[in-house]
């Protein structure tokens, strides 16, 4: 009797891994409170430990990339996911400043590093093909439910049971949920359980070409849609780490960029299904294209309309533009360059975009602490979104099924 296509299973463990490695590794900044408020650390060396973390996650992508490419997804992420789990945990013993570093700005970012976006998205594109960038984006919600679920449950266990116990019961979900569910449900390649992407009867997707990380350098098109990634990384994460303490500066509540960040999570959410529903009818370059645009949209208003009001627009139209792009890049690298070396060429990709992602950081506190606004910071952002306008224009349609119907006339 044959067996049922493993395809959507793969992509439900991709859904609660993100979950977990996304929440988990966004949980940082409310821990700040407690530590400044037991040891009295400043909030500018703990804010170190986040860029730490963001550098170190950035470095060990290609790592965890050729590590992928060499013994397949599932051991890595397995690894990786149990990493965070006992970096969290060791996180509860911390007193001491380095203890901070070495948990979260290092251990938790190595295992976030194999258990994030691109190792998921090199997992789900072995099981899809024709349906990649729709699959991808299924899996990807995790990002935003995991922020959804995750970040308001460590602030409730901080608040009823106190930092240490929170960081033990995030650390215990990796390890007894996560971890587990991966192990016992998740296989390499359907191909080691003679089955086919996407639960197709022919065997024509296995013989298209791979490219190799060499080959992916050389290319143009790797460059476009990389260098629109970066400028992806840069708007990103000046808003995740900036967007409370603009809220602040507006007159607004400390809770305000929370609940900010979480309406931007739920629009992200509801854009990620859209978008990979509309993959079907509609090139994965002009619907990232368009993401780019809303996200320019939502930085020019946000530097020309300060106000509280003016925030709860951006953070929708904004989080319509934020997650929803990293399956489309995804996708399309993936449909350009096999799925031998994706792990490898994801890595690299990614470290650009954590490079940029760390610049945006540094230089929207910086031109916050010189100039008293963020206002310069969301001009510069907006500008390097355009950079990814126009990059992503000159990007040339190459889709998987060309490359499959080639192979077919063979």
């Amino acid at each position: 009797m044959r067996s049922s296509f493993l395809g959507p299973k793969i992509v439900t463990v991709t859904f609660i891994t993100l979950m977990g490695a996304f929440g988990l590794n966004l949980t940082a900044g409310q821990f700040f409170a407690p530590l400044n408020e037991t040891y009295g650390w400043d909030l500018t060396i703990l804010s170190l430990a986040v860029s730490l973390n963001m550098i170190t996650w950035g470095i060990f992508q290609p790592v965890m990339g050729k590590l992928i490419d060499r013994f397949g997804p599932k051991p890595i992420i397995a690894c990786s996911a149990a990493l965070m789990g006992i970096a969290f945990i060791l996180s509860a013993t911390t007193t001491e400043i380095w203890q901070f570093f070495i948990y979260y700005g290092v251990l938790t970012a190595i295992g976030f590093a194999g258990c994030g976006s691109m190792a998921n998205s090199v997992l789900v594109s072995r099981w899809y093909v024709n349906k990649r960038a729709k699959m991808l984006s299924r899996s990807s919600m995790g990002m935003n439910i995991g922020q959804l679920v995750l970040l308001p449950l460590t602030g409730f266990l901080i608040a009823t049971s106190g930092f240490r116990s929170a960081f033990v019961v995030l650390g215990l979900i990796m390890l007894f949920l996560v971890v587990p569910v991966v192990l016992i449900f998740v296989k390499n390649n359907p191909y080691d359980v003679n089955q086919m992407p996407d639960g197709d009867s022919t065997s024509v997707f296995k013989s298209i070409k791979s490219a190799s990380l060499q080959d992916a350098l050389h290319s143009r098109e790797f460059w476009i849609a990389t260098i629109g990634f970066a400028t992806c990384g840069f708007t990103l994460y000046l808003v995740t780490m900036h967007l409370p303490n603009f809220a602040i500066d507006l007159g607004g509540g400390k809770a305000l960029g929370g609940q900010l960040l979480g309406i931007a999570a739920l629009a992200s959410a509801l854009s990620m299904w859209i978008t990979g529903q509309l993959t079907r009818i509609i090139r994965k370059k002009n619907l990232l294209l368009v993401l780019y645009i809303i996200r320019f949209i939502a930085f020019v208003w946000i530097a020309m309309s300060p106000g509280i009001w003016q925030l709860y627009i951006f953070a929708v139209v904004y989080g319509i533009s934020s997650m929803p792009i990293i399956p489309l890049v995804t996708g399309i690298i993936g449909d350009r360059f096999g799925k031998n070396a994706m792990g490898s060429i994801l890595g690299f990709s990614w470290l650009l975009h954590q490079i940029f992602a760390a610049s945006g950081v540094f230089i929207g506190g910086y031109l916050r602490s010189i100039s008293g606004s963020y206002n310069n910071a969301f001009w510069m952002g907006a500008a390097i979104l355009a950079l990814g306008i126009v990059v992503t224009v000159f990007m040339k349609k190459e889709e998987v099924a060309l490359q499959t119907k080639a192979v077919q006339a063979q």
